[in-house]
């Protein structure tokens, strides 16, 4: 069975850098380093995929800070001792065999999201391997969400079409809508005020998406909810936009790549990393 995993590369850098104690060489820190490695080689030896993807940003998608200049504004600089691990992180990842895909202007979710849809019929099953609640709409047939946790013998939480609707309360289709409601405080998205994911549930089980909702507005309940939907009907397109994923970027390509154990074996050297494994 070919299996593909698209991995979130921030996404990854960023939970084995607070997730692991530093650690340093020569005043260099590798804690994100060192982790990126060992997940990376968890995935390969457990799954045995027929090819692994690393995504990552090359800044913000101007189309999305146009529509809205607070747009992630609330997300901190990168601090440098993330920073600087990440090109160590593609150096290792590019090492292992890995593919490499990162476009200027253009977020690793799009990306990712436009490589499911493009290589879905090429492979059984691609894993989208990221914390990241925006994928959630990505999922369809064979392509599924791995929530990564801590399990030594266990990737993580692999999400389904069930699994979405056992997380969220609705379907990968229905995500971005009740995003749209709820708001989304990691890109510093608000949503509708008082809308929680019960009242967003209610709503979308029983309309079907945010254009029958706003169609209904005059019988929505709680009542207290009817002007302030209809009011707020160019936040909620607006938010549409935000969280809908690009799922059509064209040029867009699966580059094969081999492991190459010297150059594996010269950055584990180069990074004093002697207890991860030689090729």
């Amino acid at each position: 069975m070919s299996k593909c995993f698209l991995i979130d590369g921030l996404n990854l850098i960023f939970r084995c850098f607070y997730g692991i104690p530093l650690l340093n060489t020569q005043n260099f820190p590798t804690n994100a380093i060192f982790g990126a490695i060992k997940t990376l080689t968890k995935i390969i030896n457990l799954e045995h995929p027929s090819c692994v993807v690393v995504f990552f940003d090359k800044g913000r998608d101007p189309i999305r800070q146009a529509l809205f200049p607070e747009y992630k504004a609330n997300r901190i600089e990168i601090p440098d001792p993330v920073k600087v691990q990440i090109p160590a992180v593609r150096e290792f990842a590019y090492a292992m065999g890995c593919s490499i895909i990162e476009r200027s202007g253009i977020e690793a979710d799009d990306l990712i999201a436009s490589f499911a849809k493009k290589y879905q019929k090429q492979f059984d099953e691609i894993f989208i391997f990221s914390t990241d609640k925006d994928f959630a709409q990505c999922i369809m047939g064979n392509i599924y969400q791995i929530i990564p946790g801590t399990n030594k013998n266990s990737l993580g939480t692999r999400i389904d079409i069930s699994g979405v609707m056992e997380k969220f309360g609705v379907l990968p289709e229905q995500i971005v809508d009740y995003l749209a409601l709820i708001g989304d405080q990691a890109d510093n998205i608000s949503g509708i005020y008082g809308v929680g994911p019960k009242t967003a549930n209610i709503w979308l089980q029983e309309y079907g998406n945010i254009d029958h909702i706003l169609a209904n507005a005059n019988h929505i309940k709680p009542e207290r909810f009817r002007t302030l939907l209809i009011e707020s009907e160019g936040i909620l397109q607006r938010n549409r936009q935000l969280i809908t994923l690009n799922q059509n970027i064209e040029d867009i390509y699966l580059e094969q790549n081999k492991p190459d154990d010297q150059a594996y074996n010269d950055l584990l050297n180069f990074y004093q990393l002697n207890s991860l494994p030689k090729k």
